[in-house]
């Protein structure tokens, strides 16, 4: 039997880097009841239903690794990472990271258009932190479909409206906020490319900071054979959704992709992949004679501030990355053939 809360937590985690929160940094009180020009676009038992649908797809497709099994049910950046995943878990002979997007509380909105959104928060166990998945009706004919999930970052701060009341549905142009939320992600990911973890217009997080620092610590250890660039950017295989929180914010779900180039320049050196890269690089041969290409896809959740209000910062408050492919070209600027 699924366990969903009708209780929506305002969610308060801990500025940690990307560590474990014990089940204090939660805390859960009654969202506040408020009329409603709209009714929720389901009930608690339709909720459940589409919810343990998309858990029983993500259940069959684990126990095979198949991604195949995901699309009846996953789609846009879900799909493409949990696929990912699978790629992964094979290639190193582990285990796909357990998703959970069935229990804990959920909101949903009360459009009476196109797409409608479920959004869950859980917490699979007291060492972890909490768990935002997006579920998406695309048209009155579509199934919902898992779109994407995230880990919350440290810091992260927020409260949805509960089930009864319903929130509104956000699409990618979606105006009252110090950015739309397609020009809140292309700033975030141009901030990223800039090389900066913070800004003016967005502020600092664990995954900025971790992504720049992952592209230092590769480039200074392969310094001797050459270099390592990263690279983030839009596609329009993602959608961009969200919904309007309790203070008139938004909170927004999306995807990205990112890679990391490794590009040997020094005649006669010896560069070499390692770890989950490694693995999944095309060949037997971890050495990169030329370039290599490794690709991620990220799904970040926004929390865009409500325009006039106080705080016009953006911040990142969830996300989380899946290492899909390693391509390499040997003949690609290979110093030895020059």
């Amino acid at each position: 039997m699924m366990k969903l809360r009708r209780i929506l937590p305002v969610l308060c985690v801990p500025a940690l880097v990307l560590g474990a929160c014990s089940s204090r940094d939660l805390v859960a009180p009654e969202a506040a009841s408020q009329p409603s020009s709209a009714s929720p676009n389901l009930d608690s038992a339709r909720i459940e239903r589409v919810l343990g649908s998309i858990q029983d797809t993500l259940n069959t497709a684990d126990a095979t690794r198949d991604a195949a099994a995901l699309e009846p049910r996953l789609e846009g950046g879900a799909l493409r990472m949990r696929s990912d995943q699978y790629a992964a878990a094979k290639a190193t002979n582990t285990e796909v990271p357990k998703l959970v997007v069935n229990q804990g509380s959920v909101a949903v909105t009360n459009s009476d258009q196109w797409p409608r959104v479920i959004v869950n928060v859980s917490s699979p166990d007291q060492a972890s932190l909490p768990v935002l998945a997006f579920a998406v009706q695309d048209d009155a004919r579509s199934k919902y479909k898992l779109v994407g999930w995230t880990r919350a970052l440290g810091g992260a701060q927020f409260q949805l409206d509960n089930v009864e009341k319903g929130s509104a549905a956000l699409g990618p142009d979606a105006q009252g906020f110090v950015k739309t939320p397609k020009e809140a992600l292309q700033g975030y990911v141009d901030m990223l490319n800039s090389g900066n973890a913070g800004n003016d217009q967005y502020a600092g997080d664990d995954f900025a900071r971790r992504y720049l620092q992952d592209a230092k610590s590769l480039n200074d250890a392969v310094q001797a054979a050459g270099n390592v660039q990263a690279h983030a950017d839009l596609s329009a295989d993602f959608p961009i959704l969200g919904v309007e929180l309790v203070d008139g914010s938004a909170l927004v779900a999306a995807s990205f992709t990112y890679t990391q180039t490794y590009q040997r320049t020094v005649a006669r050196s010896t560069m070499r992949l390692g770890g989950t890269t490694a693995a999944l690089a095309e060949g037997d041969d971890d050495t990169v004679k030329g370039k290599a290409t490794a690709t991620y896809v990220v799904t970040v959740l926004l929390h865009i501030p409500k325009s006039g209000s106080g705080s016009q910062q953006i911040s990142v408050v969830g996300a989380e990355r899946a290492l899909g492919s390693v391509v390499k070209d040997d003949g690609a600027g290979n110093p030895d053939q020059r």
